[in-house]
């Protein structure tokens, strides 16, 4: 009867090992697997300056839930940055292989800025020429046990149209 028993507990403990070992496994694959997608649009341009929307939409395509950082967005135009988001102190959920919209968070970008910085950015704007954003988006993913930062960069169309 000893002998049962010490197999039964050697069986749990050694099953609860590498179930956690997998569960830990599939939790550090999961920052290569959060998706975002950025999209920016002019929403005002004025003489106080420039106002852009940005609207991120993140995806988890995993079985796992978890939280991030609300993200902090840098836009950069021709390796000069234009504008950056406000940083917040604040928790998103993501659902397992669900989504998470983050929408209308302004950058501003006052005009002399515009000017000193990218004034080609402006002109571009004013032909309504194809203008390119480089969209670097940095978040900090907490998957319970570690928290795993998480940076990444796209590259888009800025939309001409009213956000």
């Amino acid at each position: 009867m000893e002998t049962w028993k010490k197999i039964t507990v050697g069986t749990i403990i050694g099953g609860g090992l590498i179930g956690g070992t997998v569960y830990l496994l599939r939790l550090n694959k999961m920052n290569a697997e959060l998706e975002t997608v950025p999209m920016v649009k002019i929403h005002k341009l004025d003489f106080s300056g420039l106002t852009l929307r940005v609207d991120v939409q993140l995806k988890n395509p995993t079985r796992t839930p978890f939280k991030i950082k609300f993200p902090f967005i840098k836009l950069v135009y021709k390796g000069t940055t234009v504008g950056s988001s406000q940083v917040l102190d604040k928790d998103i959920q993501i659902p397992a292989f669900g989504e998470a919209i983050i929408d209308k968070m302004m950058i501003k970008v006052p005009l002399m800025n515009i000017f000193s910085l990218s004034g080609g950015l402006i002109k571009a704007i004013q032909n309504k020429e194809p203008v390119k954003l480089e969209v670097k988006t940095l978040t900090t993913i907490d998957i319970g046990w570690k928290k795993v930062p998480y940076t990444k960069a796209d590259t888009i169309t800025l939309s001409q149209g009213k956000a």
